[in-house]
């Protein structure tokens, strides 16, 4: 008898190379062997005669259950041997035989088959599986009528590739572990049902099975690692938790503005320190709901760090933050502003600054650390281990994010971190109108955004501005994305056509639209230049790489224009579409995919999805089915290699797993030893790379 935990060599007919090439693909022991899953199946369940063969129309289906797909262009049948030959014709080795049931006979054909030979004798009966064509069965599967068949007449289980292990020898050695497996009782029955199912039902259930034991064993890993994090010390926390000044702000926050710091607060004054997600759409006022609660422990004599992941945006921060409270001290690091030499600090400072401020974590030894648009970090960047030495208390933790990413979405879901969501908007702003626009009517929208603009300048009302945002800087070379918009070759193209528009609509020169660059080759200089005439609205349409997408302000942006809108995340769509109609004004974002893919049916209907959908929250759970979550527990950002069985849209999946952890805490699953040695293995690559 087998156990779960034996090594693979104890099977018969694993040897020494066999073991080998199978730990090559991580699998040591017998229970990693049974969850090594197929890829799909064949279905050759159906046993016909050779009349009914005949008289039959083949057509391929594929049914799609559960990520399983299961091929049903295949026939089998019962029959014996009649005539057999073989002979070669090069290097080619071509077998033929003729087999016969009471109702009719059929030729079958097979290519470089040199085991066949040995396998068929004239006048004895096998199951033959396979495909017709032209009157011929080819490439027949042959199987003796014998006891449980495990490669014809059923649902034959097809696995990728194990170096030169023939899927004909692993369905043996499967057969041979689950004919002996001393594991009663359901564990059994599920991989029977797995590699040798009876229907399509016991596959979608055994696959589900493992999806809940994964999920229980991923809900207790992550209340495992909550709890270990509550058992940590804060460097500080208020003794009470403070009451703030709303009246002393120079607008009304919103209800959802309130009670998100209300939760912050709440968790300033526990003795953990604080893990949270604060969540809302661009425009929803999220970096005042991180700065009042970072007034208060600057207040108290605390350091704090806000981080942001552009230049732009960290000078923005400090201006506007730095008007609103004046009674605190701000200090701006970046590349160009290094750290000050540190004196004897008496009062706590508030921080601003880039990546740069990372390395400056250690010297200033802040209480309270916030990143602002998370998403544009990296998963390490955010580890503050990584840059923060604090051997024993530890500083409290803000992420913010307009669309949070998968990982911290399923984060969230798993309560491994609190989560405060901003679902109003100040001022009543809407989210911009947003179209997917044909190739064929480009000339026209661009016709429509200069009339858009240039009204305003006649009219001498407030200037309309624009953006046109372009993935590359340059032309790709590659072929896969040679017809994706670079920002020089846009900005030429669109300055001809403006030409010809303008000659169209009989403008004058005054009332043309002034035009700018932007991407970050440009000398630093240049591009400081660029923003300010931007911000001074001298320029009116800004052609530009994604370099404005994070938290940039442009109160006078109406009109947005994605070009290669499919080469963006659902995120960043947002997050672009966020940077006009910031005073509430009517808006308007425009989509144009790359030539070449408007007829991708999964890009267009990705794009039509985001045109439609206006919540950040719900593109988060889009961008979820799309990328995956990533690593919930360590670095990996994105991808479904992170789960085996699971789907992290199986929200049903989720809340039973949920459920049954809540009921029964410590439940134990039969692949508890196998997840926790794959967990094991993958911190321990971690760590060495």
């Amino acid at each position: 008898m087998y156990q779960l935990q034996d090594p693979v060599l104890s099977i018969k007919g694993i040897g020494k190379n066999l073991q080998a090439t199978l730990e090559s693909f991580q699998i040591q022991q017998i229970l990693d062997f049974l969850l090594f899953l197929p890829l799909r199946y064949e279905d050759r369940s159906t046993i016909s005669t050779i009349s009914e063969i005949k008289n039959s129309t083949q057509v391929e289906t594929v049914n799609q259950a559960k990520n399983q797909q299961v091929k049903t262009n295949f026939v089998t049948t019962k029959a014996k041997v009649s005539k057999w030959n073989e002979y070669r014709k090069g290097r080619l080795l071509i077998s033929r035989a003729t087999i016969t049931d009471e109702t009719d006979q059929i030729n079958c054909l097979w290519f470089n088959n040199k085991f066949l030979k040995n396998k068929m004798l004239i006048g004895q009966e096998y199951f033959f599986s396979g495909q017709i064509k032209d009157g011929t069965l080819m490439q027949a599967t042959v199987e003796k009528i014998e006891g449980e068949n495990i490669h014809t007449g059923r649902l034959v289980p097809v696995y990728s590739q194990l170096s030169e292990l023939k899927q004909g020898n692993i369905r043996r050695l499967l057969a041979e572990v689950l004919g002996k497996l001393h594991q009663s009782g359901e564990a059994e029955q599920i991989f029977h049902d797995l590699h040798f199912p009876a229907n399509h039902e016991d596959i979608i259930n055994a696959r589900e099975r493992l999806a809940l034991e994964e999920m229980i064993f991923l809900i207790q890993k992550s209340a495992l690692h909550k709890k270990q994090h509550q058992a940590k010390k804060a460097i500080f926390s208020f003794k009470t938790t403070p009451r703030w000044q709303k009246q002393s702000l120079p607008f009304t926050l919103t209800k959802a503005q309130e009670k998100a710091v209300s939760e912050i607060m709440q968790d300033l004054s526990q003795k953990a320190p604080m893990n949270r997600l604060l969540v809302g759409d661009v425009g929803s006022g999220k970096t005042i709901v991180a700065a009042i609660p970072a007034r208060e422990m600057v207040l108290s004599g605390q350091n704090v760090c806000l981080i942001v992941p552009t230049k732009i945006l960290a000078k923005q921060h400090f201006s506007n933050l730095s008007a609103i409270f004046q009674d605190l001290d701000f200090i701006l690091i970046d590349a160009e502003n290094k750290l000050p030499v540190q004196t004897k600090q008496k009062k706590g400072i508030f921080y601003i600054g880039t990546h740069a401020l990372l390395s400056k974590l250690n010297s200033i030894k802040p209480s309270l650390v916030i990143y602002d648009e998370q998403q544009r970090f990296g998963v390490r960047h955010r580890q503050l281990e990584e840059h923060l030495q604090q051997a024993g208390a530890k500083a409290h933790l803000l992420n913010m994010t307009a669309t949070p990413i998968p990982r911290s979405l399923m984060l969230s879901i798993f309560s491994h971190l609190e989560l405060s969501y901003l679902d109003q908007m100040p001022n009543a702003r809407k989210m911009a109108h947003t179209w997917l626009i044909p190739e064929e009517k480009r000339e026209k929208a661009l016709e429509w955004l200069v009339q858009e603009l240039s009204t305003q300048n006649q009219a001498g009302a407030r200037k309309k501005q624009a953006l046109i945002i372009c993935p590359f800087i340059n032309p790709s070379s590659y072929q896969a994305t040679e017809n994706v918009a670079a920002v020089q070759a846009v900005a030429e193209a669109i300055k001809k056509d403006l030409q010809k528009i303008y000659q169209k609509l009989n403008l004058e020169p005054k009332n043309q639209l002034a035009l700018d660059l932007l991407h970050s080759k440009i000398e630093k200089k240049q591009q400081t230049r660029v923003i300010e005439d931007v911000y001074q609205q001298k320029t009116q349409l800004l052609i530009s790489t994604p370099m404005v997408e994070v938290g940039v302000d442009l109160p006078n942006a109406d009109i947005i224009v994605i070009e290669s809108a499919e080469r963006f995340g659902l995120s960043s769509l947002h997050q672009l579409r966020g940077r006009v109609g910031r005073q509430g004004q009517e808006s308007y974002c425009l989509l144009f995919s790359s030539k070449g893919l408007n007829n991708s049916q999964t890009n267009l209907e990705r794009l039509q999805k985001f045109c439609q959908e206006k919540n950040g929250l719900k593109l988060a759970e889009l961008d979820l089915a799309n990328r995956g979550a990533g690593d919930l527990l360590g670095y990996q950002q994105s991808g479904f290699a992170n789960l085996q069985f699971a789907s992290w849209t199986n929200l049903q999946i989720i809340e039973q797993a949920k459920a049954i952890v809540s009921n029964k805490p410590d439940y134990s699953s039969f692949l508890q030893a196998y997840l926790d040695q794959k967990d094991s293995t993958k911190s321990l690559n971690h760590a060495t790379n």
